[in-house]
């Protein structure tokens, strides 16, 4: 079992005030889902039967408690680590480094280098030793070592730093790439030199399954990073079981599934997206009347569902999304041995909320809140890294890629870069799903529409 400690108390802390002040971002709002400080779950003073949802403690006293170990790097890492896709404002790492937050996973494709920026500068007022920072790039098949070298010494220098606690191959797509001939002998050399302590792979695509347990029992890597949320875990189970086995560190992306919003249709007054589906319907010879009919079943779907959440979520006070986020990420933290989850943090008012769990036991109302949650929606959700439509597809449209990148631009707010992904799809797009017959129908294990999802997706992903 992973080993879990306490955390130090921290000196020389920043306030948030002092933050804004130095022009960094916008002032976080209210304390945590609506202002009143709560107990603790799991202290004398929140009993089970309280209908609290979330931990709750003032905003300045909220720190990381838990630390666990990452596998065989020893680093003593917190359960709530920082993710940095969409991150810009150094100010933010530095906040979160103040609350506890000493792990931080990055990548050189993360805004172009952007990301690695912001650390890099947060960095300098930090103690280096006491911080993880975990960077990644996509290794080319043909590149060759001097290749893989040039991508480090590049991070270094964005990253402002003389080393790198861990370097990994970025979304491997295949259990043959494991084999890198020249990721492995740029990593002997900068280990050698003391540019990079440890190793390790990313992956949330097909396969993910298969090539990261090979990557836990190949003995080369010493971390990974894989997708791991309460509706899409019994495939990262067995991952985390080999990495257990193998003694290899464990970090968790891709959190917060799910959602409690639908958008209704209003002929009248359609949205921007809307009237783009209805224009890519008509220019393809359908009937406006047609192209309407199937948007307002498409919203139909929504709205069902979200009318079934409203029950639960309306007696346990789940008003947005972003409780419901909460409830996801609060999941994962029970798990000992996923070692740190990374959370996206771009602003203050969301370290502030998600702080408080590390530590803490799920309540009563969360694990019912999720449990009805998977039940509700698990023919809403396209699970990262599965594949088991594919066959079904006389395309072989990528179907979980295609919704990773929908992911992209609702989940993470990244319009631009979801599109750009999507565009790079090209003959392999959901464009072949727009006047498809519908022979995938029926073939999700979970019961997801995949047509009507990909028509959703493709209207999303493809706006002008």
């Amino acid at each position: 079992m992973a080993k879990d400690r306490r955390s130090p108390d921290g000196n020389g802390e920043i306030s948030r005030r002092n933050f804004v002040r130095a022009g960094g971002a916008a002032a976080a709002g209210s304390a945590i889902l609506g202002g009143a400080a709560a107990p603790l779950a799991g202290s004398p003073l929140a009993p089970e039967e309280s209908p609290s949802l979330f931990p709750s403690v003032p905003r300045q006293e909220a720190r990381i408690q838990t630390y666990r170990t990452l596998g065989r790097t020893g680093f003593q890492v917190s359960d709530v680590g920082m993710g940095s896709v969409p991150l810009r404002e150094t100010s933010v790492v530095r906040y979160a480094y103040d609350k506890g937050v000493n792990y931080f996973d990055t990548a050189e494709g993360y805004g172009n280098g952007a990301a690695e920026r912001a650390i890099g500068e947060a960095l300098q007022h930090m103690e280096r030793d006491k911080v993880f920072i975990a960077t990644k790039a996509r290794v080319g098949e043909r590149e060759n070592a001097e290749a893989v070298i040039e991508k480090v010494r590049q991070c270094l220098q964005r990253l402002n730093t003389d080393y790198i606690d861990s370097f990994s191959m970025h979304a491997v797509p295949s259990v043959e790439a494991l084999g890198h001939p020249g990721y492995h002998a740029a990593m002997d050399q900068l280990k050698a030199e003391g540019r990079v302590r440890f190793t390790g792979v990313s992956n949330h695509g097909p396969g993910m399954g298969e090539i990261l347990s090979a990557a836990a029992e190949d003995g080369r890597f010493d971390m990974m990073l894989l997708v791991y949320n309460f509706m899409n875990h019994e495939e990262s189970d067995q991952i985390i079981a080999a990495c257990k086995a193998n003694n290899v560190g464990t970090t968790a992306m891709k959190t917060s599934p799910g959602s409690l919003e639908y958008e209704p249709v209003d002929p009248a007054n359609l949205s921007e997206s809307q009237q783009r589906y209805i224009e890519r319907l008509t220019s393809r010879g359908q009937s406006r009347e047609r192209a309407l009919e199937r948007l307002q079943s498409q919203a139909n779907r929504q709205k069902d569902t979200y009318d079934k959440t409203r029950p639960f979520a309306e007696r346990y006070g789940i008003q947005t999304q972003d409780q419901l986020r909460l409830g996801s990420i609060h999941w994962v933290l029970q798990n000992p041995d996923m070692h740190t989850a990374c959370i996206s943090f771009t602003e203050f008012e969301l370290i502030d909320k998600v702080v408080p769990l590390s530590g803490t036991r799920l309540t009563s109302p969360e694990e019912h809140m999720l449990r009805q949650i998977s039940l509700v929606l698990g023919d809403q959700y396209c699970r990262h890294g599965c594949s088991d439509c594919l066959d079904s597809c006389p395309f072989q449209v990528p179907v979980s890629t295609v919704m990773r990148y929908a992911y992209y631009y609702q989940g993470q707010k990244r319009e631009k870069y979801a599109m750009s992904k999507y565009a790079a799809l090209k003959e392999k797009s959901a464009t072949l799903c727009l006047d498809c017959v519908g022979k995938c129908e029926g073939a999700c294990t979970h019961g997801l529409d995949i047509q009507t999802t990909m028509h959703q997706a493709h209207a999303l992903l493809t706006l002008a």
